[in-house]
C-alpha cells in the first residue's frame, strides 16, 4: 500500500507547516544552486539561505492554516485569509532574521547598550 504524504501531512497544522517547509525549502534550494553555479554565493551562504527560507516558508503556511480556519467563511474569504496571513508571518519571519543577522555581524554596542536600545533603534 503505497504512501500518500500530502493528505498525511494535511492532517494536522504541524505537518501543514512541514509540507510548506519543504516547498519553500525546495524552491530556496532551486534559487540557490543556480547562484552557486554562477559563482555568485559561497555553499555556506547558500546552506543558510536554504534553511532561513525553509523555516520561513514552513512557518508562514502553518500560521496561514491556522488563520484561514480561524475566519472560516467561502472559498475567495479562506484564501485571502490565507495569503495575508501567510505574508504578514513570512514578512515578520525575514524582518527578525535581518535584525538578528544585523546584531550577530556588528557585535554588542561599544558601550554596552541594552537589547531594548539596539531593538528601539532597528525599529525607528
Amino acid at each position: 500500500m503505497p504512501f500518500h504524504l500530502a493528505p498525511y501531512l494535511a492532517k494536522s497544522v504541524p505537518g501543514i507547516g512541514v509540507l510548506g517547509a519543504l516547498v519553500g525549502g525546495a524552491a530556496a534550494l532551486a534559487k540557490n544552486a543556480r547562484l552557486l553555479k554562477e559563482k555568485r554565493i559561497t555553499n555556506t551562504e547558500a546552506a543558510i539561505d536554504t534553511g532561513k527560507e525553509t523555516i520561513g516558508a514552513g512557518l508562514a503556511t502553518a500560521l496561514s492554516a491556522v488563520a484561514a480556519t480561524a475566519v472560516g467563511g467561502g472559498l475567495a474569504v479562506s484564501l485571502g485569509t490565507a495569503l495575508v496571513a501567510g505574508v504578514a508571518a513570512k514578512y515578520a519571519w525575514d524582518r527578525g532574521v535581518e535584525l538578528v543577522e544585523k546584531e550577530l555581524n556588528r557585535g554588542k554596542a561599544a558601550d554596552g547598550g541594552a537589547d531594548e536600545d539596539i531593538l528601539r533603534e532597528e525599529l525607528a
